[in-house]
């Protein structure tokens, strides 16, 4: 967020910031909300960094796939997983104290993940499905095709069932850009 004499201006990557623990405060800007401690803390001008952060349970999940996918144990696959999650945490935590608080924060207006997407060009969200719908089915695919068995069998179909889901909130988001 910038300021323009005593106005404040919103920026267009802080009209895409959106999830599950993101608000809007009085001033239109994007709020964490952070249930443990009932803190609010301003995420404007941190758009790309919070996104990153934001993905942390996700990219958890992914490094399991990959380390059981290069033939790492599962036991060590699965520890990799944690150690990933638990390093973007402990950098999550240090990025919330770099941030403005707002002690106390009462969250009133919540951004959806669908609203945050729908700020996109048309083209940026058309590309996006096609991008997950062909990872979707490229997923069940190379699972075929490689004769999977088992635990990564069942791990390739849950990332294309989170894919295609994903795509499935491209399109409501596409859709929500279009009434706009």
């Amino acid at each position: 967020m910038a300021t323009k004499g005593k106005k404040a201006v919103i920026s267009n990557d802080d009209e895409k910031i959106g999830g599950f623990s993101v608000y809007r405060d009085d001033k239109n800007r994007p709020i964490y909300y952070n249930r443990f401690n009932h803190n609010g803390y301003v995420l404007s001008d941190n758009s790309k960094s919070f996104k990153t952060f934001n993905s942390r349970f996700m990219l958890g999940f992914i490094a399991i796939v990959f380390g059981y996918i290069f033939n790492l144990p599962l036991w060590m696959s699965i520890i990799l997983g944690i150690v990933v999650y638990l390093v973007m945490e402990f950098k999550f935590r240090k990025f919330l104290n770099t941030l403005p608080v707002i002690p106390n924060f009462q969250p009133k207006k919540r951004t959806s993940v669908v609203d945050s997407e729908a700020g996109l060009s048309t083209k940026k969200i058309i590309t996006k499905i096609v991008l997950y719908f062909t990872i979707s089915i490229l997923l069940i695919v190379n699972a075929y095709s490689s004769k999977y068995t088992g635990l990564i069998l069942y791990l390739n179909y849950a990332l294309s069932i989170i894919t295609f889901i994903t795509g499935i909130i491209e399109i409501r988001a596409l859709i929500a850009n279009h009434n706009k």
